[in-house]
């Protein structure tokens, strides 16, 4: 995600480390995965096109979270006042939409466990999606604490289970998996955020411990990144460094 490339004086010393940080937290916290989900299953490959519009609606979603930071951040720098007190008025929004929404606080891994697991209704994720995406870019604009990883995670599960809910409404008779949907959005809209659906992908399967739906994350992936690199012109990072006039990673073929 960082190099931008693979190449072997890179990808070396990355795997000694990820190997011997894995090591190490296996020894400490186990073995278990981040996620549990049950029943991931594609129950027809008719559901393909599903997952292809999955993909579509997910790169709007990562543009409307990536625009909407970038717009918190010029309002930020605009702000009167000594730059310390930004970062209060960040938390404050934050904590004013967790009062309604208390699901937005933290990183996210436990609203992405809810709705990974079919916990939610429809209307109240698509209100979390809404409002987690508020928060996050809230918090990023205004330099308050937080990264973009683990919300992206957390937006792109509650978009993916919002669409499964539809999907399963609009087809009943297909026998759609809500947590399919659930984690195949989760890969999505993180991909599209971080701009490396490869790397994505990968640790979508190593966070839920299942292959199952290997193809179905793919082209949702693939489709999320690739709409909303045509929107945004990059990743949430080549926006922050031509933000700052640095110039972006070119294209490597």
């Amino acid at each position: 995600v960082v190099v931008g490339r693979y190449r072997l004086a890179a990808f070396a010393p990355v795997v000694v480390a990820a190997v011997t940080g894995t090591i190490v937290s296996r020894l400490a916290l186990g073995d278990a995965p981040v996620f549990a989900i049950p029943g991931l299953e594609i129950a027809s490959y008719a559901e393909m096109p599903a997952f292809l519009l999955l993909g579509i609606v997910c790169a709007a979603v990562a543009a409307a979270f990536m625009l909407g930071a970038r717009h918190c951040g010029r309002v930020a720098a605009r702000m009167p006042g000594p730059g310390w007190l930004r970062p209060g008025v960040g938390g404050l929004g934050c904590g004013a939409i967790a009062v309604v929404f208390p699901e937005v606080i933290g990183v996210g891994y436990e609203t992405t466990d809810l709705a990974l697991g079919g916990a939610l209704d429809l209307r109240l994720l698509i209100a979390l999606i809404a409002a987690k995406t508020l928060a996050t870019a809230l918090c990023i604009g205004f330099g308050f604490s937080g990264g973009v990883f683990s919300p992206s995670l957390c937006i792109g599960a509650l978009t993916g289970a919002a669409f499964g809910i539809a999907a399963a409404a609009a087809a009943p008779e297909v026998g759609v998996s809500v947590h399919t949907y659930g984690m195949v959005g989760m890969g999505a809209v993180a991909g599209a955020v971080l701009g490396a659906p490869i790397s994505t992908t990968l640790i979508v399967f190593e966070l839920t411990g299942d292959h199952t739906v290997a193809v179905a994350v793919m082209i949702a992936v693939v489709a999320a990144s690739l709409l909303c690199r045509l929107i945004t012109g990059g990743s949430w990072f080549t926006m922050q460094l031509a933000e700052r006039g640095a110039a972006a990673p070119r294209e490597r073929n």
